[in-house]
Parts: structure tokens; C-alpha cells; sequence
């Protein structure tokens, strides 16, 4: 029986020390570590644009000597998610980046510090559909329902994994916008009516840009460099595919953006494919036009927005041909 006793005694023991061995292990579970926390975007302001068309932003976060790579996915009805989730703590970061983010496009970021940094693009297009913009101010937001823009040159936000984290970002534009607008001298419409079938911007032997940006606290972007890489084909970049009757009224036909490089502007071209009609509705021609863009768009700069009036007004009906009317493109 004493022998029984000193078995349970023992029994008892050991337990008690395996429960002591735990509770003093507890607060080292993986468990009981603060969770990542993402990084939400809740608001995007665009430089002089009154109808944005919004796209992924690809940035880079930096903190120190790191720089981290990541993607804002953009949801549609202007709203982004994340796929950089950021680790626990509390610290200060810099954001720089670019929308819309192209699978066709390398970047980097170098030289950085509180005071800026260098966002390098590689693969750009000389011409294109959309407006490529550069992030040039990053704000604290309060939550995602704050709406307050962010302020051009500030690049900084206090990141805390214990709250919800918004930023409102915004951005100025890389290429420079072209408007075209059309219209037919009143004389020439009286005879003959023209129907534009498609145009297009076309650059020779410049295949694409690698574009140096260098962004300034307190500034925004301060420099860039568009460097242009040779090619053996011609880029075409179609603005319009419909058809369009134009009348004596200038009307926007169509519009595109372009690297703001002397480069680039020397040799860009606007062709335009076009019908000639009688006024009984009878095709009498089809013809395409071309005509230099260096002249009108002389001058150019990043994020300007220029309007080219696009006229076919014959000044002596009797010297020219009706089915061969001049076009002629001046700055609006």
C-alpha cells in the first residue's frame, strides 16, 4: 500500500512540473505574434485631367537602405487592392511609383533617400492609348473614405501594423496629350462630303523609351531623361477605327499621348485614311493623307495637353482638284 502511495505521489509530481513547463511557454507560440498588415490605397488625384482612367500602380517602398517592390491592382469603379503585405511594427517609408503598371515594362528604383529618389522605366512606347503618370505625392489617409489629395513632392507615411493603413496618392503625367479636331470649309462641303475611315500616329526607326525619372522631396519630379532605342520597323498607333462624316463644325475626332522628345516629335507623322463622296452619296475616292507633326507640336512639354485643328478647306475650288482637297493641320 506504501509502495502504491509513492507511485501516485510521483505520478502527481511529474504532472504538475509538465504544467508548469507549459504555462511559462506560452507567450512564445507563433501564435501570439502580431499578423502582417496590409497597405491600403484609398484615393488617386491626377494633374489637370477631369475624366481619369485609372490602371495598376507598380511602386516601390523604400525604408532605410531597403527598397520593396510592390503592386496596387486596380478593382475597377476607382478603387485598388494590394498584393504587399507589410510586417508588424512601426516605421516611416517612402513610396514611388508609376500607372498604369505593362507585363512589357521593366522598372527600378536607385538613389534613394529622405530626399527622393531615381525611378527608372524601361520598354516605353513612343505613342500610346494610355496616360502613363508618375506618383509624385503620397498622404496619410485617415480611412478609406478619405478624399483629401495628397500634395505634389511629399513621399512620406507612418506606417503602424496595429491600425488600418490608407494612403491617398498623386500623380503628373510622363507623356504630353494631343486633341485632334476636323472640320470641312463651308465652299468645299457644299460639293463634297468627306468621310474619315480611321487615323493613326506613326514613328519611324524609334523602337521604344527607357525614361530616367528623378523625383525631390518637396518638389515632386524634378528631372527626366527619355532615352530612345532604334528600330528597324515603323510604330503605328491607331487613334480612330470609325467612321466619321465631318461637317463645317470643328469636332474632336480622336486623341493620343506621345514622349515629349524632340527625338520623337521630329519624325511622328499622323496619317489619315478618308472617302470622298458626291452630293447624291456616291463614292467618287478613297485617299490617305499624311502630314508632319513637328511643326504644330513644336515645343511640347510633359503634361501639356494640345489641341491640332485638322482643316480640308480648298482655298480655289477652280485651281484644285475636288477629290484631291489639301489637309492641313495648325496648332489650335
Amino acid at each position: 500500500m506504501k509502495h502504491l502511495l509513492y507511485i501516485l505521489m510521483v505520478t502527481v509530481l511529474v504532472l504538475l512540473a509538465a504544467c508548469s513547463q507549459d504555462n511559462a511557454e506560452e507567450p512564445q507560440q507563433p501564435g501570439a505574434q502580431e499578423p502582417d498588415a496590409a497597405l491600403w490605397l484609398a484615393r488617386v488625384t491626377r494633374a489637370l485631367t477631369d475624366e481619369p482612367a485609372y490602371g495598376d500602380i507598380r511602386f516601390f517602398l523604400t525604408e532605410g537602405t531597403t527598397a520593396t517592390e510592390g503592386l496596387f491592382k486596380y478593382a475597377g469603379t476607382s478603387t485598388w487592392t494590394t498584393q504587399l503585405k507589410l510586417k508588424s511594427g512601426r516605421r516611416t517609408y517612402q513610396l514611388y511609383g508609376y500607372m498604369p503598371d505593362n507585363e512589357d515594362f521593366g522598372s527600378s528604383l536607385s538613389d534613394w533617400n529622405e530626399n527622393g529618389a531615381k525611378l527608372h522605366i524601361q520598354q516605353m512606347p513612343p505613342t500610346a492609348e494610355q496616360d502613363y503618370c508618375i506618383v509624385t505625392g503620397v498622404r496619410q489617409a485617415e480611412n478609406e473614405n478619405d478624399e483629401t489629395a495628397a500634395v505634389r513632392g511629399a513621399f512620406s507615411f507612418e506606417y503602424d501594423s496595429q491600425r488600418e493603413n490608407y494612403i491617398n496618392l498623386f500623380l503628373d503625367h510622363l507623356y504630353s496629350h494631343i486633341i485632334f479636331c476636323m472640320k470641312v470649309g463651308e465652299e468645299y462641303n457644299a460639293v463634297r462630303t468627306i468621310k474619315i475611315k480611321n487615323m493613326k500616329l506613326q514613328v519611324a526607326n524609334i523602337s521604344h523609351y527607357n525614361v530616367d525619372v528623378t523625383l525631390t522631396q518637396g518638389v515632386g519630379i524634378s528631372g527626366v531623361t527619355y532615352n530612345s532605342t532604334p528600330g528597324t520597323e515603323t510604330r503605328e498607333l491607331t487613334i480612330r477605327d470609325q467612321e466619321l462624316t465631318l461637317t463645317t463644325t470643328s469636332t474632336t475626332v480622336c486623341s493620343g499621348y506621345v514622349v515629349p522628345a524632340t527625338t520623337l516629335l521630329n519624325k511622328l507623322i499622323l496619317v489619315i485614311e478618308y472617302d470622298i463622296y458626291d452630293k447624291r452619296g456616291n463614292k467618287i475616292a478613297e485617299r490617305t493623307a499624311t502630314n508632319a507633326l513637328a511643326y504644330p507640336l513644336a515645343e511640347l512639354e510633359r503634361g501639356e495637353e494640345r489641341t491640332l485643328q485638322i482643316n480640308i478647306d480648298p482655298s480655289y475650288l477652280y485651281d484644285l482638284s475636288l477629290n484631291d482637297p489639301p489637309i492641313v493641320v495648325v496648332r489650335n
